[in-house]
């Protein structure tokens, strides 16, 4: 994700590998490497890449869509995967009364801390 948005902003920027490059101070070839995926760059370059494009370091990285609005997705365990099946097959009554529940149990965790 971060190789297509580094290309796209550069592009955007009417900037070549080179003009990216001499800006931020490393080589060309960093530039090359990392749009193509062969490499990605160091936080330091991240700062630098989002100064240079006025973006976050969170939109480079592919966290953020063009709106700010930021995603991490992580895999769901089986636990998880399980309840939200069993959650898909209830009746919509039946939905709103388990989520009040969780809420009601979530509670209770809140309160015991």
């Amino acid at each position: 994700m971060m190789t297509n948005r580094i290309k796209q902003l550069r592009l955007e920027h009417d900037m070549s590998q080179r003009d990216l490059s001499e800006k931020i101070g490393c080589s060309q070839k960093s530039i090359d490497y990392w749009e193509k995926g062969a490499a990605e760059p160091t936080a330091r370059f991240i700062c630098a890449l989002a100064d240079c494009f006025e973006c976050s370091a969170d939109y480079l990285l592919g966290r953020e869509d063009d709106f700010g609005n930021v995603s991490v997705v992580r895999e769901l365990t089986e636990r998880e995967r399980i309840i939200l099946q069993l959650y898909g097959k209830l009746s919509v009554e039946r939905q709103q009364a388990a989520f009040d529940y969780l809420e009601f149990l979530a509670g209770k965790e809140k309160g015991n801390r």
